[in-house]
């Protein structure tokens, strides 16, 4: 399932987020939502792995699934960031303030990936 969303994700045209290499492909491919998708996939095909690979990869290419991180502009991540500067882990006011069009929801999710990032290392030093 990894390869399969390292293969979509160098396909893919639409993201709002340029993946700028196999690598950081990769490293999007290995986070927990690849995971949950093949086995939900899996178990939907009755643990048949031979189904399961070919509803993840059907005729018209392979399947690509997003998670919070590949969600979020370049942009929307550095207004979260100050935000998040000003606010600390508030969450309603970041959403109020600096980011109203995202849902509690997904900004609470997005704090939590954001968190496995070199990024956020950068800012506790």
């Amino acid at each position: 399932s990894r390869a399969v969303g390292t293969f979509a994700r160098a396909l893919d045209c639409s993201s709002s987020i340029r993946q700028p290499s196999l690598h950081m492909s990769a490293a999007a491919a290995s986070r927990d939502i690849t995971l949950f998708h093949a086995m939900d996939t899996l178990q939907r095909n009755g643990y048949d792995l031979a189904k399961a690979m070919a509803t993840l990869v059907p005729q018209g290419g392979p399947v690509l699934c997003r998670d919070e991180m590949e969600e979020w502009s370049a942009s929307e991540a550095m207004l979260f960031e100050e935000a998040l500067e000003k606010y600390g882990k508030d969450f309603n006011d970041i959403r109020q303030d600096f980011l109203p069009w995202k849902s509690l929801a997904s900004i609470v999710q997005f704090y939590y990936m954001w968190k496995t990032t070199d990024r956020y290392i950068q800012q506790v030093l």
